[in-house]
């Protein structure tokens, strides 16, 4: 899973087939807040980035940039991750085409990993700290017991709605 880390809430990437919750509880993966893709080997393609670039990235930046009064300017912050395509300006929509792209140096990611590291501590506590929240207030408003919870409230549109949450 890829997150964007800016506080625009942009949405997260989730690459899995279609799983059983969803056709459970009947919910549709475009009514999601988070853009859903499907991969044999549950990895980002190129194809999938250009276009979470194009459908999610963009319009977040662009809503962002418009809600602040800000100048049409964005940087793009890319390492040599195979999933990153080489000429992402070029594939880019037209009305997105204020967001710069700029690759980091090959070798740069061992030192980047830390700021990495802070970023997916912070999001797991966040989400930890929704998810019990929402385990403590279900438990102590219903009689329904921890096991309960966790087997029949505790599915996977539930933690993606957590997601969006943290």
């Amino acid at each position: 899973m890829r997150v964007a880390t800016a506080r625009s809430s942009l949405s997260s990437y989730t690459i899995r087939k279609t799983p059983r919750a969803f056709k459970s509880h009947k919910i549709l993966k475009e009514k999601l807040q988070v853009m859903w893709r499907s991969n044999p080997k549950a990895w980002v393609t190129r194809k999938f980035f250009v276009e979470w670039v194009n459908l999610v990235f963009g319009p977040s930046v662009k809503k962002y940039l418009q809600e602040k009064n800000l100048p049409w300017q964005a940087l793009l912050i890319l390492d040599n991750a195979p999933a990153h395509p080489p000429n992402l300006e070029d594939n880019i929509l037209e009305e997105f085409k204020f967001i710069k792209v700029l690759y980091l140096s090959p070798n740069t990611t061992p030192i980047l990993q830390p700021m990495d590291q802070q970023v997916i501590s912070n999001f797991k506590k966040l989400y930890t700290k929704h998810l019990f929240r929402r385990c403590f207030e279900l438990t102590e408003t219903t009689n329904l017991t921890l096991r309960e919870f966790w087997k029949d409230l505790c599915n996977i549109a539930i933690c993606l709605k957590i997601i969006d949450q943290a």
